[in-house]
Order: structure tokens, then C-alpha cells, then sequence
């Protein structure tokens, strides 16, 4: 892979292909010859496709064995907190819950990728946002991040026996989909608004009102080619994962690439949400935007352009993003009956070295917007949403942040990284 010749790169698939034709079609002549006519072949190709039956049933086993040892339970309780009688205090705001994936904090924006935010910061804070200016997420990992956010603790006490034993990874999606924090607020009358990710274990698609851009699938949908997510997987993972890269590489718009499909996803959540005030009640809204996380689709302006690196990619997503948050933002508080109560927040950052430096932003309609405070995690947020609006006496929990890594998935080491407030 790199290698190139006249400044023609050949480590590619569409170039390795005719070289794998060839050999195969030499190896098949030559097995013919010396075999003893098509039975050979039969028994061969059984036994091929035995093995190769064989490995995804052994795979899928294994992840629903592991899955099925969880000990997550299923209605969820805040380890050792009391819930009291649960109560709106005044007129019930909405809750939105953005979740912009891997969006690093202001001064490791700066210190990384000489991007500014302060402007951007500068608009929230005049909406009324408090934007934590020493905030850490609690885990590196996007599933532990939301697991502990939206149940109000920590997963060494969410699912204490997994941690204790360092069991490999499982499948947070229960703990995500039908959280504490849903639980509670749908106790209230909250009806649960959620839109795709992309990612299975973070869509909530019971939710009462669920957001999904339609794709048809492979065909014409206009003037191109646009594969669902199976039809993804399954051209990437077979010989068919040419067609993937000469779509790229020779047949433009003709065959719609993955990464133009995130693009448009991305662009449809951002318009949808501007919406979402215009449904009746109350709601709590939950939104996992894949982005400024890979893959890097977007210019400053908002065209697609598709980057592989994070430099220039991840700055100039951020740029748009932060473009398009204002008026969104704006649009929900001025078209909202209630101030409605607005949690802007990344799961976790980019780099590897400050990873858990993330970043929130809070609205908190008047007063309650003095309980927020400069160190503020993820863990805490809605400890402090139901003390100050639904009649609860959460106490707040230190404030730490665990780094893991995917081979070792629960074995936490703390970090902190300085920070002047």
C-alpha cells in the first residue's frame, strides 16, 4: 500500500484485481488438469464453504455469548441514590442531549490544530450557554462515555462485575437506549425524540418520534449510486470492494460513496432538528452526531470534501459545525413555549493524548444556570438537570476521568490534564 510507480499509486485494489484474475484463472486451469474431471472440484468447494460458514457462526456466537453475560440490568436505578418522587418544577422544559462525537475542548482545539473556537464560544455564552471551560469526559470510549452520562454514574457501578472481572468488550446498547434519564423523564410524560447515527448501539428506534433518512438501497436515486449500510458491509468485506474504490477513484457522482452519504446524513440531523420544537409536549431529544468524527466530509463552507487525515479534516468539520450550531441553537430557544434546557456535548476528544478533554456547552434556563461549574464531567449533568427541575437530591459525584483502551477495555487509568478556568 503507498507504493507507486511514475507517481501512478498500484497499492491499490483496482490494480491488484486483474493480478488475482489471472492467478486464479491459472490455478483453476491447472487444478482441472490434474484432478480427476468436476467431482474434485465439488468436493473442494464444499469444503470451503463449509470452513467459510463455519468462522461467522463461530464469530456471532461468541459476541451474543459474551452479550448474554452482561450484567447490566434492566431497569436501571442510580447506584445507591435515592430517586425521590419525581416532580416538574414550574413549566416542564424540553431536554436536548447533542452529542458531537470526538469534539475536542477550546484550548486543545487551539494547542493541536491552531484552531479558534473563542468566537464561537463568545455566541453560546451570549445565548445564555455556559461553556465549561476545564471539562473532561469520564471515559475515552464513546459507549462508556454515554452509558455513564445517561445513567448518572459511573460504570465501575453500572456494571460492576464486568469491570471487576476485565471482561473484553459488550454491547452497551440497553444501557444507552433505555437510560435512567429516559426512564425518568418518561415517567413525566417526556416523549423521547431520537434521530440515526449510523452506529446500532446508540439509535434508539422505539423511541416516539424516530428521525431516519431514507436510502432505498442500490439503484438510481437521482444521478448516482447509493448502497445502505448492509449493501456497505457487504461490498467492503468481498472482492466486490473494487467497485467501492473505482467508484471513488473513476465514476464520481455516478456511485455515491459512503462518505457522501455520511455527509448527507450529517446535513439532514442538522436540518431536522430546527424542527423538532414544532412537536407537541414535553420531549426529551437525544442526538448522536457522528460528527466532527471520521470520516471527514466537510469544507469550512459546508461542500463535501472528502478528507483522509484529521489535519486539515477535523479543523474544517469543526468550522462548519460551529457555523451551523448558532442558528440551530438560536432556532430552538426563540421557537420553544418553554426555555428549553440544551446540553451541546462530544463523548470524548480526538487525539490520543488529551482524548478525554471534551467539550459542553449547557443552557440552563434562569437560575439554575449558577450550579454549573468549571470541571463540570459528563457524569454529573443530569445530576444536576433533576436536582434543579425535577425535584431530586442527586449528590454530585468527584469528578474523574478514566482512559481505557480497546484490548483492555476496563482497565482505567486516571488522568487529568491542566487547565486554567
Amino acid at each position: 500500500e503507498g507504493l507507486s510507480i511514475s507517481s501512478i499509486v498500484i497499492g491499490r485494489h483496482r490494480f491488484l484485481f486483474p493480478i488475482h484474475l489471472i492467478i486464479f484463472a491459472i490455478g483453476g486451469w491447472w487444478l482441472y488438469k490434474n484432478t480427476r474431471g468436476l467431482e474434485s472440484f465439488r468436493r473442494m468447494f464444499n469444503i470451503i464453504s463449509i470452513v467459510l460458514l463455519i468462522i461467522p457462526i463461530v464469530r456471532i456466537g461468541l459476541f451474543e455469548s459474551k452479550r448474554s453475560r452482561s450484567t447490566f440490568p434492566e431497569n436501571i436505578t442510580a447506584s445507591s441514590d435515592a430517586i425521590q418522587p419525581l416532580t416538574s418544577i414550574g413549566n416542564s422544559p424540553d431536554v436536548y442531549y447533542i452529542i458531537l462525537d470526538s469534539y475536542s475542548r477550546q484550548d486543545m482545539l487551539l494547542q493541536y490544530y491552531d484552531l479558534d473556537i473563542s468566537g464561537f464560544v463568545n455566541q453560546l455564552e451570549t445565548m445564555g450557554f455556559y461553556v465549561v471551560p476545564c471539562s473532561q469526559s469520564n471515559y475515552g470510549v464513546t459507549d462508556l462515555s454515554l452509558t455513564t452520562s445517561l445513567n448518572l454514574d459511573y460504570i465501575q457501578d453500572v456494571i460492576p462485575v464486568d469491570v471487576e472481572n476485565q471482561s473484553g468488550w459488550i454491547s452497551l446498547g440497553e444501557p444507552i437506549r433505555h437510560s435512567l434519564v429516559r426512564q425518568m423523564l418518561t415517567g413525566l410524560g417526556y416523549k423521547t425524540v431520537a434521530f440515526e447515527t449510523g452506529v446500532w448501539w446508540s439509535e434508539i428506534q422505539d423511541a416516539d418520534y424516530f428521525y431516519k433518512k431514507s436510502n432505498q438501497g442500490i439503484g438510481f436515486t437521482s444521478n448516482f449510486w447509493q448502497p445502505n449500510e448492509f449493501e456497505i458491509l457487504f461490498i467492503r468485506t468481498t472482492i466486490l470492494r473494487v467497485v467501492d474504490e473505482m467508484g471513488k477513484a473513476w465514476l464520481g457522482d455516478f456511485f455515491q460513496a459512503p462518505e457522501r452519504g455520511h455527509y448527507e446524513y450529517v446535513l439532514y440531523t442538522l436540518d431536522e432538528l430546527k424542527n423538532v420544537p414544532d412537536i407537541p409536549g414535553k420531549k426529551f431529544i437525544f442526538v448522536h452526531l457522528m460528527a466532527p468524527h471520521a470520516p471527514f466530509v466537510f469544507s469550512p463552507d459546508g461542500d463535501f470534501v472528502f478528507s483522509e487525515t484529521a489535519d486539515p479534516g477535523f479543523p474544517n468539520e469543526i468550522v462548519f459545525l460551529n457555523s451551523q450550531l448558532i442558528p440551530l441553537v438560536q432556532s430552538i430557544i426563540e421557537n420553544s413555549s418553554v426555555p428549553p434546557i440544551i446540553i451541546l456535548q462530544s463523548d470524548h476528544g480526538l487525539d490520543n493524548e488529551v482524548r478525554l478533554a471534551n467539550f459542553i456547552a449547557i443552557h440552563f434556563p434562569s437560575p439554575a444556570e449558577s450550579s454549573l461549574y468549571p470541571t463540570l464531567t459528563p457524569v454529573n449533568i443530569f445530576r444536576l438537570v433533576f436536582n434543579e427541575y425535577f425535584g431530586q437530591n442527586f449528590p454530585l459525584l468527584p469528578d474523574a476521568s478514566y482512559q481505557s483502551t480497546y484490548d483492555n477495555y476496563y482497565d482505567f487509568t486516571e488522568v487529568t490534564y491542566p487547565c486554567n478556568p
